[in-house]
């Protein structure tokens, strides 16, 4: 029998370590599916309880910067009225709507009353979860989408940090501004009185 040629070696080579990493890659994904369906019922709650405390609560400081710009403006202005604190709210309540839909197949007892009785009860904070087998494939497909929340929850709440640093930056400014005219101010009148004396 000839041996084979080199290219065919070289083939057969990379045939068998592209068939390995495909195997591992198979492998490690597996790994991972099995350690989130094992440790679902903790991740579960972990995830679900902190992150609707993050959304309410920033969508009550949302809501208090709103009555707080709108009751502070006199005339009704285009960035208060549409302005980043109240598209930041929008996302916001988008946000919690997003995270219902995703929480509600996981409870064990449903919220019944109001939505204002939800946010800041006892129950609110202590929320029992189901964790059956189904649950468990459940919450494998869908944590990565409840994780995504989280992290643009995280976006929003630092795009409202940068908003409001801007905001001191240019309330500082003007602050600046308003002490050296009050400085020119009080220098010109100075010397008007030195003048009068003088004269």
């Amino acid at each position: 029998m000839a041996p084979l040629p080199s290219v065919t070696t070289a083939s057969l080579v990379i045939g068998f370590i592209s068939f390995g990493l495909t195997l591992a890659i198979w492998a490690h994904a597996f790994w991972d599916a099995f350690q989130t369906i094992g440790a679902a019922q903790r991740q579960v709650r972990d995830t679900f309880s902190p992150l609707r405390q993050g959304l309410y609560e920033e969508r009550e400081y949302l809501k208090r910067k709103r009555r707080r710009e709108n009751s502070n403006s006199k005339a009704s202005s285009l960035y208060v009225e549409g302005g980043p604190t109240r598209i930041m709210n929008d996302a916001v309540k988008d946000l919690i709507k997003e995270f219902k839909d995703y929480e509600a197949p996981f409870l064990i007892t449903r919220h019944e009353g109001r939505e204002k009785e939800l946010e800041w009860s006892f129950d609110a904070t202590q929320r029992y979860y189901r964790c059956g087998l189904w649950d468990r494939v459940r919450w494998l497909r869908s944590k990565g989408r409840v994780m995504d929340i989280a992290v643009r929850l995280q976006y929003l709440q630092t795009r409202r940090i940068a908003v409001e640093v801007t905001e001191q930056h240019f309330m500082v400014a003007d602050m600046m501004g308003l002490v050296r005219d009050t400085g020119d101010r009080l220098t010109a009148i100075e010397r008007r009185l030195q003048m009068s004396r003088i004269g």
